[in-house]
């Protein structure tokens, strides 16, 4: 591909992987008559999560936004701070607002880009709970340090559902393990979401997910529920799972392959975790510029987070660095073979600065 060729179709930065599996449970949904919350598919989505994340019970709600508020306000955490990575999306934070939270913004870790190890038991007399972001597929390890936390640890597991700490699956730390199923997430459900924990929390969650719950009437309780389709699409994508993780994880050495020795320049799992390659993230000298390049040749790389989430509320170094260098490469299941080549051969325009 000379710089004079056209750039062919544009490659989206994500894209679901829909196939004949999600065609026929979407229908079944469909046939069976039942397309709004608590069908059949959506106590099958619900099994299929607690079982992932091996927890007693689990609710399918309308987001993952949806699953960290609730999660949240079953903890209890209005008028209190909760820890958030600083480098992360903006929906943990707003999460915590929604619950009556203060979000207590905590440097990342450059090796995992969450809460650096040490710091659950730096948040004692502090806050009342932490968020564990397993972020862009790499795993966190500060989870491993949920159970002797002296805070609420919620893992948001969105990003990295079948990963492991420690050889142990991501999500099974913390007393709440969450996530979206959004249209470009690692489970694809359209949208809505899930929680998973204990009976007893699963059960105090649903009253947050129903507008006519027994709560006191002025109780903000959002109407939260996941509808039967999306979660007949959901539960699809989550059996397909390591399918899609192993398409995941052989792009990513096609990738690798291509940038060679540069390849040290990407954020991957270290060693003892596994990641899921939900994002494939290459250090760069000028991420806005490699941006800018790869969209003009029809590649949509773009940045991971936006600076503006941590701007002017204190000192985050590591965050500062992070958004200074680094981007998102297209890797998804859907991906074809020409997108693949055309992706890997704007990754080394991208590393040799041309």
């Amino acid at each position: 591909m000379s710089a004079d060729e056209p750039p062919g179709p544009p490659i989206p930065h994500a894209r679901p992987d829909i196939g004949d599996a999600e065609r026929r449970a979407v229908i079944a949904a469909l046939d069976r008559a039942w397309v709004g919350a608590g069908g059949e598919a959506g106590r099958k989505l619900e099994s299929a999560v607690a079982a992932a994340f091996g927890r007693p019970a689990a609710a399918a709600v309308s987001s993952g936004s949806a699953a960290l508020e609730v999660a949240l306000r079953v903890t209890g955490v209005a008028g209190e701070l909760v820890a958030v990575p600083a480098y992360c999306c903006a929906s943990i934070e707003r999460a915590v607002l929604r619950a009556g939270g203060t979000p207590y913004l905590v440097d990342a870790d450059p090796a995992d880009l969450s809460f650096p190890p040490g710091t659950l038991a730096s948040l004692a007399g502090r806050c009342k709970a932490a968020v564990v972001v397993h972020q862009f597929g790499i795993p966190a390890a500060s989870a491993a340090e949920a159970a002797g936390s002296p805070v609420t640890v919620i893992e948001d597991v969105t990003t990295c559902a079948g990963g492991t700490v420690g050889g142990r699956p991501a999500g099974t730390f913390g007393r709440f393990a969450v996530l979206s199923f959004s249209a470009t997430k690692l489970i694809c459900g359209g949208e809505g979401g899930a929680l998973a924990g204990s009976p007893e929390d699963v059960d105090a969650a649903r009253r947050w997910t129903d507008p006519e719950s027994d709560l006191p009437p002025d109780a903000p309780v959002p109407h939260a529920k996941m509808a039967d389709l999306a979660c007949a699409l959901a539960a699809a994508q989550l059996a397909r799972l390591p399918e899609l993780l192993d398409r995941r994880a052989g792009i990513a050495r096609l990738y690798d392959e291509a940038l060679g020795e540069r390849a040290r320049r990407v954020l991957r799992a270290p060693a003892g975790r596994t990641g899921t390659w939900w994002r494939y993230l290459l250090a760069t000298g000028d991420p806005a510029a490699v941006v800018a390049r790869a969209r003009a040749r029809g590649v949509g790389f773009s940045r991971p987070v936006p600076a503006r989430r941590w701007a002017g509320r204190g000192t985050f170094p590591v965050a500062d660095r992070l958004h200074g260098a680094i981007v998102s490469v297209p890797l998804y299941p859907a991906m074809t073979r020409s997108e693949i080549a055309r992706v890997r051969h704007v990754l080394g325009e991208a590393v040799s600065g041309r």
